[in-house]
């Protein structure tokens, strides 16, 4: 087998790999849709360039150490940029999350802010109308005509 050939077997096996976590991705909801799709798209693209491209003269520009370590470089690389994208994927669902949460917070902040509103004017009425009925027993005891002062008078 040819270095080659062992490069285009890896990019078809790295391709097929890349896609079923892509599809494992989605599956577990570990990915949003877009970066799914995106690294779908790669993972096709990869898979495509190990079917198309023929490059049968690398051997004479890397040896066959080099090839095992640009490949495991460039696994390292592709990992690594999936691993983020299910990182930031993760991160936009709690951010998602989070603003639903405040949104729900907020609203009920509102409405507590209503009803204290309410209780408030409530509450004015009621100091209102007991500054007026205490006015009004007032004035009725220093007339002599309140209700305890009618008993005394009766006694």
């Amino acid at each position: 087998m040819t270095m080659g050939m062992i490069l285009q077997a890896i990019m078809i096996v790295l391709g097929g790999v890349l896609l079923c976590q892509t599809i494992s991705s989605l599956a577990r909801r570990k990915m949003t849709e877009p970066f799914c799709l995106t690294w779908g798209l790669i993972s096709v693209i990869v898979v495509l360039a190990g079917c198309l491209l023929r490059p049968s003269g690398i051997a004479e520009y890397i040896s066959g150490t080099g090839l095992i370590l640009v490949v495991l470089i460039g696994f390292c690389i592709v990992y690594g940029a999936f691993f983020m994208s299910q990182i930031v994927s993760d991160l936009m669902r709690k951010n998602n999350e989070l603003a639903i949460q405040v949104s729900l917070l907020n609203e009920e902040r509102d409405q507590i802010y209503r009803e204290l509103d309410v209780l408030k004017g409530q509450g004015a009425n009621a100091e209102g109308q007991g500054a007026n009925a205490e006015g009004r027993g007032a004035s009725a005891e220093g007339r002599g005509t309140s209700a305890e002062g009618t008993k005394d008078t009766a006694k």
